[in-house]
């Protein structure tokens, strides 16, 4: 049997086996390189509300229940105190509200898991548990294999011993430049 044909059939078939996890880690890998821009993981809702000012210094479940219902986004109770320059912390199911009784003001902010990005971004990352970095560990061996088979596909000119060769080169250059000149 010949070597470059079953090279072919190997890198054909690991290729395919790969596409999906190469797309999942692709995706969450360009929203990851943003992080600086905004939050991949999680959105952040945003809420004012204007009550009545009021000098109350005590407030009990029931009435915080009713203040929060005011908001638009509905949160959930916890618990909550008063601290010592008389705001109340309020703590939300996946977030906080701030009320200030004195000026009538209450700011809500929670942190929603982004849709499918939040999930996709814990496998990227593996925090799906001891199961997903095994198959991690066997994805980026496939996905080396058809890096490695993909340079002796093809013979002659557009080989790895022709342009092949340059645009390897090239390939292994730009990380290797980067850590030498950005990460020294």
């Amino acid at each position: 049997m010949n070597i470059r044909k079953t090279l072919r059939s190997l890198h054909r078939d690991f290729g395919y086996f790969v596409v999906g996890i190469t797309i999942i880690y692709t995706i969450s890998g360009i929203a990851m390189n943003h992080r600086q821009d905004w939050n991949p993981h999680y959105s952040l809702i945003s809420e004012d509300i204007t009550v009545q000012a009021s000098d109350q210094m005590e407030y009990t479940k029931a009435e915080i229940t009713s203040l929060l219902g005011k908001f638009e986004n509905k949160p959930v109770y916890k618990k909550h105190f008063i601290t010592k320059d008389a705001t109340i912390k309020i703590f939300v199911e996946e977030g906080t509200v701030v009320y200030t009784p004195l000026e009538g003001t209450a700011e809500l902010e929670i942190l929603k898991k982004r849709p499918f990005l939040f999930q996709i971004n814990k496998i990227h990352l593996a925090q799906a548990g001891n199961l997903w970095i095994w198959i991690s560990d066997a994805m980026a061996v496939f996905m080396l294999f058809v890096a490695i088979s993909g340079l002796f596909l093809l013979k002659g000119k557009y080989g790895i011993t022709g342009r092949g060769l340059w645009l390897t080169a090239f390939g292994i250059a730009i990380p290797l430049l980067i850590i030498l000149f950005y990460l020294s």
